[in-house]
C-alpha cells in the first residue's frame, strides 16, 4: 500500500474544483448504482443541503452517502473495489485512511488534513465520498443506546493508533490516548476496525424495524429512525442534478439538526468543519490503498 505525504503533492486545487470533482463522483456512483439496483441515500449534511440548497451547503466541502449493509456489501463485490476511475474501499486497517465505513477515492487529487496528524505531521490522501452503512437496531431506545456504547471502546482505540502521541480534544482525551496507545498499537488497526464491525452487524439490516448508521460519533442514536419510513426513496435535486434520498428526509433531517433545519444557522457558524487544502497527486504510478 502506497502511503501519499507532501511529496506527492502538485499545485493547489481550488475547494470549488474539489466540490466539482466530488460531484462527478457521486454521479458516477448513482449511476452505478442504479444500474445495478444498489439503494443509497443522501445524507447528512449533504442530504440537508440538498432540501435548503438543492446543493452544497455553501460552506460545506464533502458529500455523504448512506447505503444499506446489504447493499454496502453488495456494491463491494460486483465492483470489485472499482468504480469508473476510482477506488471503493470498505472498512478495514490496511486502508489509506482507516475507518469504519466505506470511502469512494479519487487519486487525482490529494487533501493534506491537519487535525488527524501522524507524528506531528499532516496526513494526506485521496479525495472522497463517505459510504456509511446502515444497520439493523433494536425497536427499544434502551438497547439501542447501549448497541451504540458497546462500539465506543473500539472506535476510541483505533483512534489510538492514529495521530500524534498525545493526540485528543481535551486533556481526558489525551490522557486516554496516550495510555491506551501501546495497548491499541499491539493489537493493530484492522483488529479495532473488525472489532466495532462486529457489533455493527451483530442486529441484521432485513429482520430489523428500525435502522441507523451506527459507526460514527457524530449523531449517535439520533440516526435512528423507522425502516419503512426512511427506506423508499425519493428524487433531489443536488448541484442540478436528481438523486436519490430518503421519503422519510423531514424526521431525519428534524432528528438531527432539529425542527428548524430549513433556517441558516447563525453567520458565525457557517464554517466548515473541515480544514483541508488540496493538491493535484503526482505519482509514478497508481497506490494501491
Amino acid at each position: 500500500m502506497v502511503k501519499y505525504d507532501k511529496s506527492n503533492c502538485g499545485e493547489e486545487v481550488s475547494l470549488e474544483e474539489v466540490k466539482s470533482k466530488l460531484v462527478d463522483m457521486l454521479l458516477v456512483l448513482a449511476d452505478y448504482c442504479e444500474k445495478n439496483g444498489i439503494r443509497y441515500y443522501l445524507s447528512g449534511g449533504t442530504l440537508l443541503g440538498a432540501i435548503r440548497h438543492k446543493g452544497f451547503i455553501p460552506w460545506d466541502d464533502d458529500i455523504d452517502i448512506n447505503m444499506p449493509r446489504p447493499d454496502c456489501e453488495k456494491l463491494q463485490k460486483i465492483s470489485g473495489g472499482v468504480i469508473g476511475n476510482y477506488k471503493l474501499v470498505r472498512p478495514s486497517g490496511n486502508a489509506v485512511c482507516v475507518k469504519h465505513f466505506w470511502r469512494l477515492y479519487d487519486e487525482s487529487v490529494l487533501l493534506e488534513d491537519s487535525i488527524q496528524k501522524n507524528n506531528k505531521k499532516n496526513v494526506y490522501y485521496p479525495i472522497f465520498i463517505d459510504i456509511f452503512p446502515i444497520e439493523g437496531l433494536p425497536a427499544d431506545d434502551k438497547a439501542t443506546k447501549k448497541h451504540y456504547n458497546s462500539m465506543e471502546l473500539g472506535k476510541k482505540m483505533l483512534n489510538c493508533t492514529t495521530g500524534s502521541l498525545f493526540h485528543g480534544k481535551n486533556l481526558p482525551a489525551k490522557i486516554f490516548h496516550f495510555v491506551c496507545r501501546p495497548i491499541a498499537m499491539l493489537f493493530g488497526q484492522d483488529y479495532w476496525v473488525q472489532q466495532v464491525q462486529k457489533k455493527a452487524t451483530s442486529i441484521p439490516f432485513n429482520a430489523s424495524e428500525y435502522i441507523g448508521v451506527v459507526t460514527t460519533n457524530i449523531h449517535k442514536t439520533e440516526e435512528k429512525v423507522l425502516k419503512a419510513e426512511y427506506i423508499p426513496q425519493i428524487e433531489l435535486e443536488f448541484e442540478g442534478h436528481m438523486l436519490k434520498g430518503p421519503k422519510g428526509y423531514h424526521k431525519y433531517l428534524s432528528q438531527l439538526y432539529g425542527d428548524d433545519y430549513m433556517e441558516l444557522p447563525p453567520e458565525e457558524k457557517r464554517v466548515s468543519h473541515h480544514i483541508f487544502k488540496f493538491y493535484k497527486t503526482i505519482q509514478s504510478e497508481k497506490s494501491n490503498i
